[in-house]
């Protein structure tokens, strides 16, 4: 009578962790990885406080190999970035994604450093664009707002 009383209690606990792995399968699945390109902006963090004076944004990038072929032919997939300051980015298709003179930054690297940012409330962007600088499709493009003292 003892071994069949274990059984029964054996049974009921490894059917209680199939059901236990199974929830927290489903709860936890695989990671899933962006399959479009996208950017993100990791430093300032939005809506920090900064000094006056000069301020870099870092751009992380996911799904998209930043080439130094401005102003080529477009390839899928590669391109560079446009940082801008102040504006809302051009994002139509297949048009220039540059705003006026003085509020963007055509850049190959993940990084680009304002100069001289004056004290009072700012809005930096960051867009993935192609070869010719129009926007890429699906649009990939962040903004962030600081306050600068």
């Amino acid at each position: 009578m003892a071994r069949t009383f274990k059984l029964r209690i054996s049974t009921s606990i490894l059917t209680i962790l199939l059901i236990f792995t199974g929830v927290l399968s489903a709860c936890h699945p695989e990671p899933v990885y962006p399959q479009d390109s996208r950017v993100l902006i990791i430093n300032p963090a939005m809506d920090s406080t900064l000094d006056s004076g000069d301020i870099a944004v870092k751009a992380f990038v996911e799904q998209f190999d930043i080439v130094d072929k401005i102003g080529q032919k477009n390839s899928a997939g590669e391109g560079h970035l446009v940082y801008y300051m102040d504006v809302t980015p051009p994002m139509k298709q297949g048009e220039r994604a540059l705003s006026a003179e003085g509020t963007y930054a055509i850049s190959t690297e993940t990084s680009y450093t304002w100069k001289s940012v004056e004290a009072g409330k700012h809005v930096f962007w960051v867009q993935l664009v192609n070869n010719d600088n129009t926007p890429i499709e699906p649009q990939a493009a962040v903004r962030i707002n600081v306050a600068v003292r």
